[in-house]
Protein backbone atom coordinates (compact mmCIF):
# COMPACT_ATOMS: atom_id res chain seq x y z
CA UNK A 1 0.00 0.00 0.00
CA UNK A 2 1.48 3.66 -0.63
CA UNK A 3 0.97 6.58 0.75
CA UNK A 4 -2.08 7.81 -1.20
CA UNK A 5 -3.44 4.31 -2.28
CA UNK A 6 -7.15 3.91 -1.21
CA UNK A 7 -9.17 1.52 -0.91
CA UNK A 8 -13.16 2.26 -1.61
CA UNK A 9 -15.87 -0.20 -0.92
CA UNK A 10 -18.34 -0.74 -4.37
CA UNK A 11 -20.74 1.10 -2.85
CA UNK A 12 -19.01 4.12 -2.83
CA UNK A 13 -16.77 4.24 -5.35
CA UNK A 14 -17.11 6.74 -8.59
CA UNK A 15 -20.00 4.75 -10.47
CA UNK A 16 -22.05 5.02 -7.06
CA UNK A 17 -21.67 9.10 -7.14
CA UNK A 18 -22.65 8.71 -10.76
CA UNK A 19 -25.93 7.22 -9.51
CA UNK A 20 -26.75 8.85 -6.86
CA UNK A 21 -26.39 12.39 -9.30
CA UNK A 22 -28.30 10.21 -11.63
CA UNK A 23 -30.85 9.87 -8.70
CA UNK A 24 -30.54 12.96 -7.43
CA UNK A 25 -31.18 14.93 -11.12
CA UNK A 26 -34.16 12.35 -11.43
CA UNK A 27 -35.53 13.73 -8.54
CA UNK A 28 -35.22 17.12 -9.45
CA UNK A 29 -36.43 16.82 -12.74
CA UNK A 30 -39.83 14.71 -11.24
CA UNK A 31 -40.06 18.08 -8.70
CA UNK A 32 -39.73 20.20 -10.94
CA UNK A 33 -42.49 18.72 -13.57
CA UNK A 34 -44.83 18.21 -10.73
CA UNK A 35 -44.26 22.20 -9.83
CA UNK A 36 -45.19 23.14 -13.52
CA UNK A 37 -48.05 20.64 -13.25
CA UNK A 38 -49.45 22.17 -10.02
CA UNK A 39 -49.00 26.02 -11.52
CA UNK A 40 -51.01 25.17 -14.57
CA UNK A 41 -53.72 23.56 -12.57
CA UNK A 42 -53.75 26.76 -10.41
CA UNK A 43 -53.87 28.81 -14.06
CA UNK A 44 -56.27 26.65 -15.45
CA UNK A 45 -58.51 27.20 -12.21
CA UNK A 46 -57.69 30.91 -12.50
CA UNK A 47 -58.76 30.96 -16.39
CA UNK A 48 -62.10 29.02 -15.42
CA UNK A 49 -62.87 31.42 -12.89
CA UNK A 50 -62.08 34.42 -14.72
CA UNK A 51 -64.67 33.00 -17.82
CA UNK A 52 -66.99 32.26 -15.02
CA UNK A 53 -67.16 36.07 -14.36
CA UNK A 54 -66.83 36.95 -17.55
CA UNK A 55 -70.36 35.23 -18.24
CA UNK A 56 -72.03 36.47 -15.49
CA UNK A 57 -71.17 39.81 -16.15
CA UNK A 58 -72.53 39.34 -19.91
CA UNK A 59 -75.36 38.28 -18.18
CA UNK A 60 -75.99 41.13 -16.00
CA UNK A 61 -75.17 43.33 -18.84
CA UNK A 62 -77.68 41.82 -20.80
CA UNK A 63 -80.72 41.90 -18.31
CA UNK A 64 -79.77 45.21 -17.73
CA UNK A 65 -79.84 46.30 -21.43
CA UNK A 66 -83.50 44.27 -21.25
CA UNK A 67 -84.63 46.45 -18.39
CA UNK A 68 -83.36 49.91 -20.51
CA UNK A 69 -85.74 48.76 -23.46
CA UNK A 70 -87.99 48.10 -21.60
CA UNK A 71 -88.21 51.15 -20.09
CA UNK A 72 -87.44 53.20 -23.30
CA UNK A 73 -90.47 51.49 -24.39
CA UNK A 74 -92.69 52.40 -21.00
CA UNK A 75 -91.52 56.10 -21.63
CA UNK A 76 -92.50 55.90 -25.46
CA UNK A 77 -95.72 55.30 -24.59
CA UNK A 78 -95.86 57.80 -21.88
CA UNK A 79 -94.89 60.36 -23.90
CA UNK A 80 -97.21 59.11 -27.01
CA UNK A 81 -100.27 59.31 -24.42
CA UNK A 82 -99.85 62.40 -23.66
CA UNK A 83 -99.33 64.09 -26.34
CA UNK A 84 -102.53 62.28 -27.44
CA UNK A 85 -101.50 60.09 -30.35
CA UNK A 86 -102.68 57.38 -28.76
Amino acid sequence: MGLFSVHLHPEHGPARAARRDETLSGRLRKAARAAIRNRRSEAGAAVRQLRLAAVAATNDARIVAILLVLAALALGLEMAASFHLL
